[in-house]
């Protein structure tokens, strides 16, 4: 018959484990997020390697169109595009705020801001050291109080009293020019160029035609002639201040006239004359 083994000497009530009111030993919870944080860092540069490994060797998920030699660039390109699109859409996002906050009043043009004019200041009343000298009767003062002030805006519309006259004299010192009198018409017959075959140069009715009488030696020049001297007639003519002028005969028949269309000189021949 086997022995038990003698019992120890048994403990002291005042040696045994002192029992702690709480259920786990306490631990600051800043020391466990840290120590979590650093597993789900550590985690996470494993799942990182793992999706590395497995895009190089093309087992990762991607399209039946993709061709197989080009697996390892599917999702870097899905990546990059997914990157540009937010980017994009960051630069439209800071556009559309910048429009949406800038103001909405235009500026004003400066056609507008001429006609703004400045606030009118308050004339400075007499203080009672300085009283007001009394003015005479009908004095200029009190006439400027009795006649209406014109707006800013109609001072700046209106013209002024010097300026219409200095357009009135800048005017009547510019005449229109006017056709020359009979005198100088006469002296225009007896010019060089007119070669014996000018013989009265008299204004029409309306003083705007100038009506040449001719010699019958004109009739009697070829066209090209009788072109050039109606043509040095007309520049005459028109430094004498006539519009239009006319070639007529000793019958009143016309032989050349200006152009109605254009410039220079029409001659006409026998059988298109009237």
């Amino acid at each position: 018959m086997a022995l038990s083994p003698p019992e120890g000497p048994s403990q002291p009530p005042s040696e045994q484990p002192a029992q702690r009111d709480l259920p786990a030993t306490y631990r600051n919870p800043w020391t466990t997020l840290g120590e979590n944080l650093e597993a789900v860092a550590a985690d996470s540069r494993l799942r990182l390697q793992e999706l590395v490994r497995r895009n190089g060797q093309g087992s990762l998920w991607r399209p039946g169109w993709w061709p197989a030699d080009l697996a390892p660039l599917f999702w870097p390109l899905v990546l990059a595009l997914a990157m540009a699109l937010l980017l994009w859409l960051g630069v439209q996002g800071a556009a559309a705020i910048r429009l949406f906050n800038a103001p909405s009043n235009a500026p004003s043009s400066p056609a507008s801001l001429e006609l703004e004019a400045p606030p009118s200041l308050p004339a400075p009343e007499p203080g009672p050291s300085e009283p007001a000298a009394p003015q005479p009767e009908g004095s200029e003062p009190e006439r400027a109080a009795d006649e209406p002030s014109a707006s800013p805006q109609e001072q700046l519309l209106t013209p002024s009293e010097e300026t219409v006259e200095e357009t009135s004299q800048a005017l009547e010192a510019e005449p229109a020019a006017a056709p020359e009198p009979l005198d100088a018409l006469a002296e225009l017959v007896q010019r060089p160029g007119t070669d014996g075959l000018l013989i009265t140069a008299l204004p029409s009715a309306d003083q705007r035609t100038l009506v040449l009488q001719m010699a019958a030696g004109f009739a009697a020049l070829p066209a090209a002639d009788q072109q050039r001297y109606a043509e040095r007639w007309q520049l005459w003519a028109a430094d004498f201040g006539y519009d239009h002028v006319e070639l007529r005969d000793s019958r009143a028949g016309l032989l050349a006239r200006d152009a109605l269309v254009g410039s220079g000189m029409i001659v006409l021949d026998e059988l298109s004359s009237p």
